[in-house]
């Protein structure tokens, strides 16, 4: 009756501290955990855009290579060269940029790979800046005419003009908290990103807004 009691008692405790040594299990770290940018129909829109936009200009692969961060070690800092981490529209971005990189060779055209004339190779000492707002805004003079031009391609009403701009507001507000984030974490990718606008696919609101809507 002894044993019975006291195996009784031990188990009780053990139930007591169970959830005890589940709240000290160690939360997982948000910035490893999956960016699911993808599902995201305002996201879809503007990876097809920049990837439209990069075939149709063809634009070089050292250009693609400075904005993707080619020469940094770390993979998930990469993106941080010319976009805000964890902003789904820069990662939608970025990922336009990785895709066309990574891009097949066209069958029975001597190794033709895309298309256009290419962008102006004096660009790329604007992209390697050590000034973010130089770095950033001369990526965004390539992202943002892509993004209207298939907004204008696909014929969208005014209403629905206008709504995209306020779903890039929302967006542009999100990345906005995450920058300060950064900052606040001393990240030091960003702690020169001082000038007014971040991410560059969400800087389209004001181009739709400089349109009229």
């Amino acid at each position: 009756m002894a044993l019975m009691k006291n195996t009784l008692i031990a188990l009780f405790a053990m139930a007591l501290c169970l959830p005890l040594s589940a709240q000290d299990k160690p939360k997982p770290d948000a910035a490893k955990s999956n960016l699911e940018w993808q599902k995201e129909e305002m996201c879809q829109f503007v990876f097809f855009a920049v990837l439209e936009g990069l075939y149709r200009d063809g634009v070089q692969n050292e250009i693609v290579d400075a904005i993707i961060g080619d020469k940094i070690e770390k993979k998930e800092n990469k993106v941080k060269t010319h976009f805000v981490f964890r902003c789904k529209l820069c990662h939608a971005t970025y990922e336009a940029f990785r895709t066309y990189r990574n891009r097949p060779a066209f069958m029975q055209t001597k190794g033709a790979s895309t298309f256009g004339k290419g962008a102006d190779l004096a660009l790329l000492k604007q992209l390697g800046s050590k000034d973010a707002r130089t770095r950033i805004y001369s990526m965004g003079a390539l992202v943002r005419p892509w993004i209207m031009h298939r907004i204008k391609e696909t014929r969208k009403t005014p209403e629905e003009k206008t709504a995209m701009k306020k779903r890039f507001e929302k967006y542009a507000q999100e990345g906005a908290d995450l920058l300060r984030t950064h900052k606040r974490a001393k990240d030091g990718f960003y702690l020169d990103w001082k000038f007014y606008g971040s991410c560059q696919a969400c800087e389209a609101a004001k181009d739709l807004g400089k349109a009229g809507f």
